[in-house]
């Protein structure tokens, strides 16, 4: 997905009104926080996980200019396996979903259902581990 410190696949979603979105994050690398807020394609981010890459300028803060799918503005915030993201328009990271308390009603109906399973990301991950 995005090129930043939360692998959004691996996100399940806890609560999402339209492209705004809290969830559980799954991943072993969830230790730490990170965060960016990006409008029109630069971004500003923020990394203190052990993992992590430094960050240009400061190492653990630093700019970034890309393009991620023509949001105008986006937002993450990682604390642990508390996830919380937002963009407008909606692009691949932040998909448009409703869940209410783990209960994911769009675009697919489940429980814990994770942001890499809406965006079908996910299924094309698996198809390529069950082939090796």
């Amino acid at each position: 997905m995005g090129d930043d410190a939360v692998d959004e696949e691996n996100i399940a979603l806890c609560c999402a009104l339209g492209c705004i979105n809290c969830g559980h994050y799954q991943d072993l690398d969830c230790f730490g926080c990170s965060g960016k807020v990006g409008l029109c394609c630069l971004n500003a981010e923020i990394c203190c996980k052990p993992s992590a890459p430094c960050l240009f300028p400061l190492g653990c803060m630093g700019l970034k200019c890309e393009n991620d799918g023509c949001s105008c503005f986006n937002v993450q915030c990682q604390m642990c396996q508390l996830v919380m993201t937002g963009a407008f328009p909606c692009n691949s990271e932040v998909p448009v979903a409703v869940s209410i308390l783990g209960l994911t009603l769009y675009p697919k109906v489940g429980c814990c259902v994770k942001i890499g399973e809406i965006t079908g990301h996910e299924d094309y991950v698996n198809s390529e581990e069950m082939e090796r």
